[in-house]
């Protein structure tokens, strides 16, 4: 039960990674950032839902969900503000908020990747 909410969640960022790189023009105008960030940001959260999926077959411990609820928490807060600016014209709000999904994005790979959750290659035969 507790591997399908990693990949249910990898999967549903992998879904939004893919509607930003079909969107990248409309997402570019309306947060007035530059093509690079919302590219590079794009595949930033596909390989970021790459892992979280990766750890949610291999391992999913219930102690480690806490991370991928605070980033989708966060975001939701994020999204908000970033909107509330890009209303207003103001150029930051593509910074805040590919900044906070590329980040975010690059924290949950790190967590899922090293340490205690990363692959045992030492136990291969």
């Amino acid at each position: 039960m507790m591997k399908s909410r990693f990949v249910a969640d990898g999967v549903i960022k992998m879904l939004i990674a893919v509607a930003v790189c079909a969107t990248v023009p409309a997402l570019e105008a309306f947060f007035l950032a530059p093509r690079w960030l919302v590219i590079g940001v794009a595949v930033m959260l596909f390989l970021s839902s790459a892992t979280e999926i990766s750890y949610g077959v291999s391992r999913g411990e219930k102690r480690f969900l806490k991370y991928p609820m605070a980033f989708d928490g966060l975001w939701v807060l994020v999204t908000i503000a970033a909107i509330i600016l890009a209303i207003a014209n103001n150029p930051a709000a593509g910074y805040v908020w590919f900044g906070y999904v590329g980040l975010g994005s690059l924290a949950i790979a790190i967590v899922f990747t090293t340490g205690a959750n990363g692959p045992d290659f030492g136990d291969e035969q």
